[in-house]
């Protein structure tokens, strides 16, 4: 449980009248509370929940150069400036008639010079030497530095090593050999030293710092020696999850961490006495975040290896032998649409056109609907355009010409299409369609970014031309600086007629002095789709039937190739109704995507290594979609290991008691359609289906 303190010190309150002929059906504003608690457990982070009646908008001045808002009051802040340190904070509640209140509170932080657990796990509290981890899968990967609000952006979305892939080779061996030794003096400072062998692994973007030239990554000889001093922050704006997570390192002197891309700022994603997991911001392209994971031991290849098992005993099984529906005694459902987390397109049922067992073998189908409708709500949007208060006005976007490149996240998506209704308020030739299908997330939508800043010093209001199946639909307005989405600003409209175009406004008055370049637009937000999905599917699990803590389990399948499908066989922590995702772990035991249809993978979630930053790893699989074969893994006490047909071990995770894997877990089956990593939907799909041989427990 968090401890926190409580620091409530009102200085003065300001308040601004209403005018006499308030606007009907308006709440007065009033009744302003601040409660700033103080998080001990996070060093300099401070929760502040303010509540007002007939609140609107909730603005904060931290009292430290930095400002946030909050359409509900909660925001949370972290001061980063080491010492003891007192912020006057501004808070100033906006109501919906228009008027205002401002109170001040007092917070004051402990920020220590260095976090204490953190500086003893990196240096082992003298001197501790890390390793690339050239045995995990990721030790080297890339991904976008910011990609939406969704989260994509927080894991090495494009790239990620297998293991031992950059070692063995002319091109990259230099890279598996560094040792970057950290250390902490008396005084408490902290030091770095990279002993690179004399060669570096240069990203081919930055050959020029070593002299040379080419068209991929190399290994140079590169000088990259002398004790480079280590300053230790608190990520700004990050909310870290434990002592030992949400720092940064800076190191002095151009020092960098073993692969070179000019960068000596390394934010650590994860810090145990076996894991040192960093993420850095390429110098030359701030749009590529690159990740390395490094160990306390040197990685050393053994080859390929077959999984020589201790548990031979047939314990379970279901060879899927009678036809109809799962066997009851073994099998329920997960029902209904949602995304379940993942911006996935489908709704699950236990539909025998989406799930059965016929010849022998277990039949889940994903189907596209059947009229070809995408149901849930559509919108559209024309004409985004900055408003003067003396009615000037400045184009945005009118999707006339090229149109904008969209990222839709929770499941939306949104394209440029000939005017459906070219009538009333637009006329005009071309505009958005916003599609929220049945499955997508209540805050699905979509963005687009813009070659220069919006110009909020001459314009003080926004106006879109909207389209919308239903009147009181909430449209909000998302300026976004694409940089730094901690710099936004948000501004909610409702749609007041159907089925017809309307032009509403956004007040930008209030919205903070940032660089805004991403336009993101949210339809019938806060609002779950309703209608016939755009496909379905099954999800069908063990759990309250059978479960078990440790064995080896066997699955032999045939995967569906459709682009857009995801079909997974996995395992959850028995525990997740009481602890939640992911404190009660995840083994996914195959996982594949039709968009690869060569590859399969595998992976373990659990805290501190979980969604973008789960222990994964993928094997070749060339003959997944067209043959069947058999998934394993050997859980154990003392690790967890994948393998493919009996014959490579492509993944294999040390088990301890410090983590969720040694208690009761149950099976799931599923095939999910789209979501983050399902990925673009054949627009042709119609159905494709995982066939199920068998599954086998030995213990």
């Amino acid at each position: 449980m968090q401890k926190v303190k409580y620091i409530i010190v009102a200085l003065f309150m300001v308040f601004v009248a209403c005018d006499e002929d308030d606007t009907p059906g308006t709440v007065a504003l009033a009744n302003l509370t601040v409660n700033p608690e103080v998080n001990d457990e996070s060093p300099g982070q401070v929760i502040f929940r303010t509540t007002a009646s007939g609140a609107k908008l909730f603005s904060y001045d931290f009292g430290d150069g930095s400002t946030g808002e909050s359409l509900s009051g909660y925001i949370v802040k972290s001061y980063t400036e080491p010492g003891q340190n007192s912020y006057t904070v501004t808070i100033t509640v906006t109501g919906d008639d228009g008027t205002t209140l401002t109170e001040t509170v007092q917070v004051t932080v402990d920020v220590p010079a260095t976090n204490s657990a953190f500086v003893d796990t990196l240096t082992n509290g003298s001197s501790k030497t890390w390793f690339l981890a050239a045995s995990q899968p990721g030790h080297l990967g890339v991904g976008p530095s910011r990609d939406g609000i969704d989260g994509d952006w927080w894991y090495p979305k494009w790239y990620s090593a297998s293991a031992f892939e950059k070692c063995g080779s002319e091109i990259s061996d230099c890279f598996c050999d560094d040792e970057l030794t950290f250390s902490v003096d008396s005084a408490g400072e902290v030091s770095y030293e990279l002993d690179n062998k004399g060669q570096t692994f240069f990203n081919v973007a930055h050959l020029g710092a070593a002299g040379g030239m080419g068209d991929e990554d190399l290994c140079y000889d590169f000088d990259a020696s002398g004790s480079k001093a280590v300053t230790i922050a608190m990520v700004s704006g990050n909310v870290p999850d434990a002592e030992t997570t949400g720092m940064k390192l800076d190191l002095s002197d151009g020092g960098f961490m073993s692969y070179y891309v000019g960068s000596s700022s390394y934010e650590v994603l994860a810090l145990t006495e076996d894991l040192l997991y960093v993420r850095t911001i390429d110098a030359l392209n701030p749009d590529l975040a690159w990740y390395l994971r490094f160990t306390a031991e040197a990685s050393e290849e053994v080859g390929e290896e077959s999984l020589e098992t201790i548990y031979t005993n047939l314990v379970w099984a279901d060879e899927f032998d009678v036809d109809g529906a799962p066997d009851p005694a073994n099998w329920t459902y997960d029902l209904g649409a949602g995304g379940w987390g993942n911006g996935e397109a489908q709704s699950y049922t236990d539909d025998p056109e989406n799930v059965k067992v016929e010849g022998g073998m277990l039949k889940i189908t994903a189907k596209a609907a059947d009229d070809g409708n995408v149901s849930g709500a559509t919108h559209y949007y024309d004409d985004v355009t900055l408003v003067a208060t003396g009615g000037a006005t400045s184009t945005v976007e009118d999707f006339e010409g090229t149109a904008p490149t969209f990222t839709g996240f929770g499941g939306n998506s949104t394209v440029v299409i000939d005017n459906p209704d070219a009538s009333g308020d637009n006329t005009s030739t071309k505009v958005a369609e916003s599609i929220k299908p049945v499955g997508a997330e209540v805050w699905a939508g979509s963005f687009f970014d813009l070659t220069a800043p919006l110009d909020l010093t001459t314009f003080s209001t926004m106006s879109v031309k909207t389209w919308s199946p239903a009147t009181g639909a909430v449209v909000r307005l998302k300026l976004e600086n694409k940089a730094n989405a901690e710099e936004f600003f948000e501004v909610d409209a409702n749609t007041t007629v159907a089925e017809a175009w309307e032009t509403l406004t956004f007040d930008l008055s209030g919205a903070p002095a940032f660089t805004y370049d991403r336009v993101v637009l949210f339809f019938d937000f806060g609002v779950s789709p309703t209608g016939d999905a755009a496909y379905t599917s099954a999800r069908i699990k063990s759990e309250n039937l059978y479960e078990l803590t440790y064995g080896r389990v066997e699955i032999r399948a045939k995967l569906p190739s459709a682009g857009g499908t995801w079909p997974a066989l996995w395992a959850l922590g028995a525990n997740f109704d009481e602890v939640g995702w992911p404190a009660c772990g995840e083994i996914d035991i195959m996982e594949h995507v039709g968009n690869n249809s060569n590859t399969t993978s595998s992976a373990i979630h659990y805290p501190g290594n979980f969604g973008g930053t789960a222990v994964t790893a993928s094997t070749a699989v060339p003959t997944a979609t067209s043959e069947f074969h058999n998934y394993t893994v050997e859980w154990t006490p003392d690790y967890i290991k994948f393998v493919v047909d009996e014959e490579l071990i492509h993944l294999s995770f040390v088990n301890s008691t410090d983590t969720p894997f040694n208690s009761d877990f149950f099976f799931i089956m599923n095939i999910a359609v789209g979501g983050t990593l399902g990925g673009a939907i054949d627009p042709a799909f119609t159905e494709d289906t995982m066939e199920v041989d068998y599954i086998r427990v030995y213990q």
